[in-house]
């Protein structure tokens, strides 16, 4: 039976793109793209066997977007997701997060199908460039451990983290997210104390090492303090 493939990508053009591809392959449907996982519910009810193609964008560092990763693999609907190339970041928990099919978005048309052909056969693939990042990550855990430390901070202090690297004072943020500058200073000494650093630059290095400020730099509307502001766990 044919599969139906929903590609859920920002990237207006490149899923059009990826829809001409699906076009041509007689073991799909023509297939359906939406941009935001809101709309996931409205294609879900239908009974055609379903893929999905989802960007790593759209799984953004939140509490919420955490849960909607988590409640796609209960339902073990095929997916494949497409990494960014600033999304390094994330690579790892995509993976821990049991994503067995991952793609860089600049592959070849050749392994952008054998992709979607393993999600729908439910196999584990990954990109050649994907392969590597995974081999040099496995290669030094550290880093990798570190990845997840970052990860699971909460955005409250990934937002202090980048603010820090950018050298803002304390009394800034602090007035940023609605509280007072102690309460800043204690988020910045618990990280401390989380990451065995003695200093505001060990932070830094950390905040580099993990690329989470490189994340930010390409994904900027992700850490809106706006978002994370009043939600100090003091």
């Amino acid at each position: 039976m044919q599969s139906q493939v929903i590609i859920c990508d920002q990237q207006s053009v490149y899923a059009l793109g990826s829809s001409m591809l699906i076009h041509q392959h007689p073991e799909y449907l023509k297939a359906n793209i939406i941009n935001d996982f809101s709309m996931l519910n409205e294609v879900m009810i239908q009974s055609t066997p379903r893929v999905l193609v989802i960007e790593s964008a759209m799984f953004k560092i939140s509490e919420t977007q955490n849960h909607e990763l988590n409640e796609l693999l209960k339902k073990k609907i095929p997916v494949m997701i497409v990494l960014n190339e600033q999304d390094d970041f994330v690579l790892y928990q995509l993976i821990d997060s049991g994503f067995s099919v991952i793609v860089s978005r600049n592959v070849t048309k050749e392994e952008w199908l054998k992709g979607l052909e393993m999600a729908r056969k439910e196999k584990v693939y990954f990109s050649n460039d994907i392969a590597n990042k995974v081999a040099a990550m496995m290669n030094n855990m550290e880093d990798v451990q570190l990845v997840d430390k970052v990860y699971q901070l909460s955005l409250y202090d990934k937002y202090i983290l980048i603010r820090i690297c950018q050298e803002a004072p304390s009394k800034l943020i602090a007035s940023e997210l609605g509280h007072s500058k102690r309460t800043v200073e204690g988020h910045r000494t618990k990280m401390m104390q989380l990451f065995d650093v003695k200093n505001v630059a060990g932070l830094v290095k950390v905040a580099c090492t993990s690329k989470l400020y490189e994340h930010y730099l390409s994904n900027p509307g992700l850490y809106d303090f706006t978002l994370c502001a009043n939600t100090s766990s003091l």
